[in-house]
């Protein structure tokens, strides 16, 4: 015959793990954290000047994304995580695209001007 204690154990144990089971789980990772980051960086870059269809596709998928994890769709929420992140992607090339082509322009101007100082003996003052 089983002990009192040991009758009174087995309920016990087995209520606990059952307690356990029905306790929250942590969501599956849906890469929104680091679709964020993406962003943040695109931003940062002038995403916003030289990309703003991109970048506002970023911020629309990622916030589709973080309402559709909030309800639980953990594949869209992944899905749009990373269309979000691909979008900001394209968005800090075209900002740094931009920008570097405003410095070969600006450069390109400094170059004429200087070719022109320089065919001019003077320097543009009348003798």
């Amino acid at each position: 015959m089983t002990s009192m204690r040991s009758k009174i154990h087995r309920p016990v144990v087995l209520f606990c793990l059952v307690l356990a089971g029905c306790g929250p789980t942590k969501p599956p990772n849906t890469g929104l954290e680091e679709a964020a980051r993406h962003l943040q960086a695109a931003r940062e870059a002038g995403a916003s000047t030289y990309a703003p269809l991109e970048l506002r596709n970023a911020e629309e998928r990622l916030s589709s994304g973080r309402a559709a994890a909030d309800k639980h769709d953990y594949d869209v929420a992944v899905t749009l995580g990373e269309e979000s992140r691909a979008n900001s992607d394209l968005a800090l090339a075209k900002a740094r695209l931009g920008k570097v082509r405003e410095r070969v322009d600006a450069r390109t101007r400094e170059n004429a001007q200087l070719r022109q100082d320089l065919g001019d003996p003077n320097g543009g003052a009348q003798p």
